[in-house]
């Protein structure tokens, strides 16, 4: 217990070790608008009992509950992966259960998730529905979502010996979870029922002891492997791609993570016909390309810092520059198109023409940003191969996606695809500013992507 209690001390000391105010402000608009998003479930709830129309207080409920859930695990891989957290490093004598339960606590020590509970303590507040149980259920889908997290963490950073007997133990009791939430789940509160209530917590209390196992059977890191293409015959780009570990494991698991949102819509297609894009339209991000851009290319020169150095130390022009910027993009956008086009051919051609027109303007968008981003705002690479934290800015990362977001304007109205010119013209405006800054700028960036490593 005083292992628990330290490490979560030196967890909050470290939220607020440095840039105190901002990180206090940001805290406090997080809990404005966790009580600003409780009184709107609370009010659309009371009108809906009211009224008797929309959906009802309980599927409201589930809502709230579900983008607890979605809301979580997107936080660990969108807009960029967040390593799991290892407080404790496996050259301490301590014992692999203590280990576990101390970081699983100490996970849960943050700003986010106090937000996340100022949010359910306040709607239980503001609404007569919400009642005791439905907010203890509620935790209880918090706590799923982070160790569900937390598994799928393990499969990205380490190596799984799938043939161990904890493994085995594992998908065992990971099994005997999804059959005690198949009839019921517990993101749906549909009755209050103590009994329920102890059977989703014995269904969670499984959950966690898969969770442990699969760590027991995955206790080794990925090895970094470097491998070097000897065919001349391929291009540099496609080298690029190749061999560079981290890059290519970003990039490709940022694909998989946005094949995995269109393979439900066109699942939701073959199914009922309908898009989950018609009812939840932020999930319309993930068409386009910024899922690469967020990943890696808002900040290109953190990861290809050698291809930098050299274009600078041979020509150092800016349209070697430039150039050299557009020879990683290539290879994985061409595969970022490929499963888009796939995914708009069988599953969405009546938005064809308008998913085109959007992830072409997006490209011609996203591109120059990404390399403003990576001049202004560079982030040198540390770590190993699964060491993914401030590998881009997040701040140019949102700045991208609330651009991306404008294209997404003449859903509303066709008129609205008067925007993308301006917003080609703004960016491309701000991008020949920054190129003629950039001799200044060139600085900074070799301070910061070779001098901070040593």
């Amino acid at each position: 217990m005083e292992l628990i209690l330290y490490a979560c001390r030196v967890r909050l000391v470290s939220q607020f070790r440095q840039k105190k105010t901002q990180r206090f402000l940001m805290l406090a608009f997080g809990i404005v608008l966790a009580y600003f998003y409780s009184w709107l479930f609370s009010f659309v709830m009371l009108e809906s009992h009211k009224t008797d129309a929309g959906p009802t207080p309980v599927l409201m409920l589930e809502y709230a509950n579900l983008f607890i859930l979605a809301l979580i695990i997107l936080k660990g891989f969108f807009p960029a992966y967040v390593p799991k957290i290892e407080i404790i490093q496996r050259i301490f004598p301590v014992r692999p259960v203590v280990k576990f339960r101390t970081e699983l606590v100490v996970e849960l020590v943050s700003p986010f998730y106090f937000i996340l509970l100022n949010f359910l303590f306040f709607l239980w507040l503001m609404s007569p529905e919400y009642t005791f149980i439905y907010f203890l259920q509620s935790i209880l889908v918090l706590l799923t979502a982070h160790v569900t997290l937390r598994s799928l963490q393990v499969f990205v950073e380490r190596k799984v010996h799938w043939t161990s007997r904890h493994f085995s133990t594992a998908a065992v009791m990971a099994a005997v979870f999804v059959a005690l939430q198949a009839q019921q789940p517990m993101f749906r509160p549909d009755t209050e029922d103590w009994l329920l209530l102890i059977a989703h917590l014995v269904a969670l209390g499984f959950f966690i002891a898969s969770n442990y196992f699969l760590e027991l059977a995955a206790a080794e890191p990925r090895k970094r492997t470097v491998t070097y293409s000897q065919d001349s015959r391929r291009s540099l780009g496609w080298r690029l791609f190749k061999n560079h570990k981290l890059a290519k494991q970003m990039l490709v698991f940022g694909l998989v993570f946005k094949g995995f949102f269109l393979a439900i819509d066109a699942f939701s297609v073959t199914q009922k016909g309908s898009h989950i894009f018609d009812y939840a339209v932020t999930l319309w991000l993930f068409v386009g390309p910024i899922v690469i851009y967020s990943y890696v290319f808002n900040n290109i020169w953190g990861f290809y810092r050698n291809l930098w150095l050299t274009v600078e130390r041979t020509s150092g022009s800016i349209k070697a520059f430039v150039k050299a910027s557009l020879l990683p993009l290539w290879m994985p956008l061409l595969l970022d198109v490929i499963l888009t086009l796939l995914y708009t051919a069988f599953f969405n051609h009546e938005h064809a023409a308008f998913i085109v027109s959007l992830y072409v303007s997006a490209v011609l968008i996203l591109t120059p940003f990404g390399i403003i981003a990576s001049i202004i705002s560079p982030k040198a690479v540390k770590g190993g191969v699964f060491s993914f934290d401030a590998k881009a800015s997040y701040l140019y990362n949102f700045i991208a996606i609330a651009l991306f977001g404008m294209l997404f304007l003449p859903l509303l109205h066709p008129v609205l695809y008067l925007m993308y010119p301006l917003l080609l013209a703004g960016t491309y405006f701000a991008f020949f500013a920054v190129m003629k800054e950039y001799p200044v700028y060139k600085y900074k960036l070799f301070e910061t992507l070779f001098k901070s490593n040593t």
